[in-house]
């Protein structure tokens, strides 16, 4: 992504700091729909300057370096359209969810768009009630059984939604058991007819998180009046909660966080007991790189590092264990969360990959 500088004459007319316009956004939230894994899959945000001084879009910051961003670096004068263009690189499957900082000349603080997409592994749609509901509790057939809330920053609430199917022969009250407090669900309709689909809608409220990083729970789908909870009924809960970091005033000498690959292949596990790779992890900035959260989203993964900070100029190996004896145990994709202190990368995801 290009970088622009703008640089006004000393008799201009106007003062950047004393702006009053505001940036309105067409649409503050975009769901781009599916794509296949790694294909690229893009968003477009339009928006009109409605006031009657200049607009100038200085940043947009997704904070993640699996998202590439696009706008326009000229003045734009009352009425005048433009664009902001979000790609995601689709990298990891499943539901995508992600708020982007758009910062302008009307003010510090930034304006925040939402961009949503599905990553499918199939080569064409899914059509099939199998394709679109491949797990089932007993008559309940479920979109899927392993939510995520990826990249939540503190402060901010997120949404997933799960699609259900009622197979069975009466007519189904979908009810989940055990949520946390920092998980909430509505269920659109609250009766489903039999044949019928619907819908169950999470919300994560991030203020009643107590741990940055990865926070995990199980929660429970009742099929009946009085069911009990089990390992049949169980549906996996992550959140990944990130710091706050715009606004800190420590990052005005900032780390850079850099990592030699985000897709570790390990081999092929055969009758091995345990598969080990190696991820190189550096700081090329000016400030101190903290590692504030190394974990693993799968039992079966284990991770360790000498040093959680590193100076500038710095690097440190992570090694990486998959054990065969804990495989199975979780739901989730055996991947490993890295959350930094870096504002324009406080997180990264290490996919594990390897062969049975």
């Amino acid at each position: 992504m290009k970088k622009y500088v703008i640089i006004c004459a000393l008799g201009l007319a106007f003062s950047l700091s004393a702006m009053a316009q505001k940036i309105s956004f067409e649409k503050s939230t975009i769901n781009a729909g599916t794509t296949l894994w790694k294909k690229p899959v893009t968003a477009v945000f339009k928006f009109t300057n409605k006031e009657r001084d200049p607009l100038f879009v200085r940043e947009v910051d997704a904070g993640c370096g699996c998202m590439k961003t696009e706008w326009p670096t000229g003045a734009m004068m009352k009425g005048d359209d433009g664009e902001i263009r979000v790609t995601y690189d689709a990298q990891l499957l499943g539901h995508f969810d992600r708020y982007i900082d758009v910062y302008t000349n009307a003010s510090e603080k930034p304006v925040r768009i939402r961009m949503k997409a599905l990553v499918s592994n199939g080569e064409k749609s899914m059509q099939t009630i199998e394709e679109m509901f491949p797990y089932s509790i007993d008559d309940i057939l479920l979109s899927t059984n392993n939510v995520e809330f990826l990249d939540v920053n503190a402060g901010d609430s997120a949404k997933v939604e799960i699609e259900i199917l009622n197979n069975g022969d009466n007519v189904y009250t979908p009810m989940l058991m055990h949520l946390p407090a920092y998980l909430t669900a509505e269920y659109k309709p609250e009766m489903i007819a039999r044949g019928r689909r619907g819908k169950i809608e999470l919300t994560l409220h991030s203020e009643e998180l107590k741990d940055l990083g990865l926070n995990q729970t199980s929660i429970y789908l009742a099929r009946f009046s009085g069911d009990k909870v089990g390992a049949n009924n169980e549906l996996a809960v992550s959140a990944v909660l990130l710091p706050d970091l715009h606004y800190a005033e420590e990052f005005v000498r900032k780390p850079n966080f850099q990592i030699s690959t985000t897709e570790l292949n390990i081999g092929k596990m055969g009758k091995k007991t345990k598969l080990k790779g190696v991820v190189k992890l550096s700081n090329k900035g000016k400030g101190v790189l903290k590692f504030n959260k190394i974990q693993a989203f799968n039992q079966a993964v284990t991770v360790s590092l000498k040093k959680t900070e590193l100076q500038p100029g710095e690097e440190v190996l992570m090694n990486v264990t998959v054990d065969a004896r804990f495989l199975g145990i979780s739901k989730a994709q055996p991947r490993v969360l890295i959350i930094t202190n870096d504002p324009n990368h406080p997180k990264e995801v290490v996919n594990v990959n390897f062969e049975k």
